[in-house]
């Protein structure tokens, strides 16, 4: 008999046909006698353990991010596949919503727990929650002490991206640069430093001449509408800025400023460079976002299972579990707006990579540059 232990996720059927795995939906979703349907509540849904590896999977809950979704799907998939039980809830971007799921997941006594947490600074409590109930955790490119560790290379990502929107400056602007935005997570900690200052400092590489004093931080908390917020208050305070550059945590920090700058009018001469590659494909580009580095985000759950088959195994490997040592490190994939115009769509993305070979990554198959 194969258990499935689901929460309510909206629309999942929907969704797994949108990705050509309407099958694996089907399997799912149908539940076997001693199995029980989950809610994010907290309620009485624990099904009677029965020796089946389970796998509660947490996705991050930011809004404007497909890819968080789209993780829950690949690793539905992958546990399916091997036939383990699966729980996923959402941390809706929330410090008490992650903590409170660690709680849940403890309760249902998952065997293992994959996860994106946007807001880090729960991060230790929750650790020390997992660690009490001996639950091993993978995190996603946001570091914890004693959780492996999961994400691109941020400081190579970082330095790439800055980079290549220093040379464009120095193409279109011979490094005539009136300020440089950094649009800070700094609740990402040293994710934060590697992908938001790296950038900067990359910059201030190919173009040495730009005054220190055209480097303005805001806080931008990782989140398109929190920029969009935040960043008038920067263009405000510099009113005779004209040649802009933004980098920051992510491609929703960069989208918010870039925004902003046009409501206010102020994007006539703005470029952004993004990190994780969420906006920078698909049919709504913001024309300012000249660029971005990729993580194919939706792909982490295949890297993660390198990992989770170990543990089930019953060798789990040595915990990495900082960004300078991962237990998994994904290649960043710097493209152009131009370039990721010519790679798959998110969706797309998730079907070729259910295709593939084992072993294949989401970079293998789409970082062409």
């Amino acid at each position: 008999m194969t258990h499935s232990i689901l929460t309510s996720r909206p629309a999942l059927g929907r969704r797994f046909a949108r990705l050509g795995l309407v099958g694996l939906a089907a399997a799912s979703l149908t539940l076997a006698g001693c199995s029980t349907v989950g809610d994010s509540t907290g309620g009485s849904t624990d099904a009677a353990d029965d020796g089946t590896f389970t796998l509660g999977f947490a996705v991050g809950g930011q809004p404007d991010a497909d890819w968080q979704e789209l993780q829950g799907d690949v690793a539905a998939g992958l546990a399916e596949q091997r036939g383990w039980d699966f729980v996923e809830l959402s941390n809706d971007n929330s410090e008490a919503t992650a903590t409170k799921n660690a709680d849940i997941f403890i309760q249902k006594g998952v065997d293992l727990v994959m996860m994106f947490n946007g807001q880090p600074s729960a991060n230790p409590v929750i650790a020390k929650k997992y660690a009490d109930a001996g639950i091993p955790v993978i995190t996603f490119d946001i570091a914890q002490e004693g959780w492996y560790f999961v994400g691109v290379d941020n400081a190579a990502a970082g330095t790439e991206g800055g980079t290549a929107l220093g040379e464009l400056a120095k193409e279109k602007w011979d490094c005539q640069v009136d300020l440089v935005i950094e649009a800070e997570g700094t609740a990402a900690g040293q994710i934060n430093t590697w992908r938001t200052g790296n950038a900067a400092d990359a910059i201030g590489e190919v173009c040495p001449d730009i005054p220190a004093e055209n480097y303005v931080k805001y806080e931008a908390d990782g989140n398109l509408t929190t920029s969009l917020a935040n960043a008038p208050g920067v263009f405000a305070a510099h009113p005779d800025a004209k040649n802009i550059l933004v980098v920051g945590l992510n491609d929703q920090a960069v989208v918010g400023a870039l925004q902003a700058a046009t409501q206010l009018g102020r994007d006539g001469s703005i470029m952004g460079w993004g990190q994780d590659g969420g906006l920078i494909t698909g049919a709504n580009v913001d024309p300012n976002l000249v660029g971005s580095v990729m993580y194919f985000l939706e792909g982490y759950p295949s890297f993660a299972f390198e990992i989770a088959d170990e543990i089930a195994a019953g060798n789990p490997p040595a915990v990495k579990d900082t960004g300078d040592d991962a237990a998994v490190s994904v290649k960043p994939c710097p493209v152009t707006q131009e370039q990721a115009a010519a790679i798959p769509g998110i969706d797309e993305r998730v079907a070729e990579l259910a295709d593939a070979p084992a072993g294949t990554t989401a970079y293998d198959l789409f970082c062409k540059s």
